[in-house]
Order: structure tokens, then sequence, then C-alpha cells
């Protein structure tokens, strides 16, 4: 089974719902292309939606809630870790959490890991900052599989997703 890894910002955003449907569009055509995703949890537009799809994904969660951020953590870096063929992460949004997943799948080799094709996708505008810096920086010197897009609507985020399984 090929699997993918798709994270994004879900607790910074303004409105769940807002950028729940961008997450939708870009999992359903990484589905398209013959592709399981990880975790379909950034779909989520309220907060237990969120969490019902990532128990769907990752068995259930602790009630306790240091304990379940415990377990979803360790799940998600275990995932980026694990048998995935290739990273995809909407970055739009400003994400610690995001930062550490797309930070993890490039640095699998360091771990010892195998060499994962990682594409981050960022929407033109969105950020009144723009994309972070430590994202910006990565070039393809430094690590040749990491690759940035900056779309401009969903058919362009939908193409670059095309373009880099075709790559």
């Amino acid at each position: 089974m090929k699997k993918i890894f798709y994270g994004a910002a879900i607790q910074g955003a303004k409105d769940r719902k807002e950028r729940s449907k961008v997450h939708e569009f870009f999992i359903k055509t990484i589905q398209n292309q013959g592709y399981t995703v990880y975790t379909e949890h950034t779909t989520g537009k309220t907060y237990e939606e969120a969490i019902q799809k990532l128990e769907h994904a990752i068995g259930p969660l602790p009630k306790d809630e240091q304990q379940r951020k415990i377990v979803v953590r360790n799940k998600m870096i275990e995932a980026i870790e694990g048998d995935i063929q290739a990273a995809i992460f909407e970055v739009s949004t400003p994400s610690l959490g995001t930062g550490i997943e797309l930070a993890h799948s490039y640095l699998r080799p360091r771990l010892g890991l195998s060499v994962i094709p990682v594409l981050a996708l960022y929407e033109k505008d969105y950020w009144p900052n723009k994309v972070s810096t430590m994202i910006k920086g990565i070039t393809k010197e430094t690590v040749p599989h990491f690759t940035l897009k900056e779309y401009k609507n969903l058919e362009d985020g939908k193409k670059f997703i095309s373009d880099f399984f075709i790559d």
C-alpha cells in the first residue's frame, strides 16, 4: 500500500472550517493518485470531528488531555518515520507542530531512514507575514528531496501534487 503523510496546521487556524476544505481537497487529490493518506484529521471542521478522524487512523485516544497529546505526537512521528512513500504539507498557516513533522520528514536520512520526497504547499498571500523563513530557507542544495510550491488557487495546488507524484 502506497502511504503518504499529509500534515497541516489545525489549531492555529482562525477557523477550522475554513482550512478544512483546503485539506480535504488536497487529500482527495492525493487519494485520486492512488495513495492512502495516513490520517485525514486535518479535514475535521470541529475539534471533536478532528479527534474522531484521528482515532479512526491511529486508534482510541486517552481521555486525559496531556496523555492524549503525548500519544498523538508519538503516533505522528512514528508515521513520518515509518513506511510512507512521501510527505506533503500545507504550510499556509504557521504551526509549530507542522514544522516539527516537516523537519522529521526531510531529516529522515540523518536518522538512518530512507529518503522520501517532501512537498510543502503555500497559498499565495494567505498569511500576512508569508511563509516562514525556516521553510523558505530550505534549498535544493541542502535538501534535494524537498520542494516548496506557492499556489494561487486549489487547482494550482492540485497540479503541484500531481507533478510531485510524476517526479
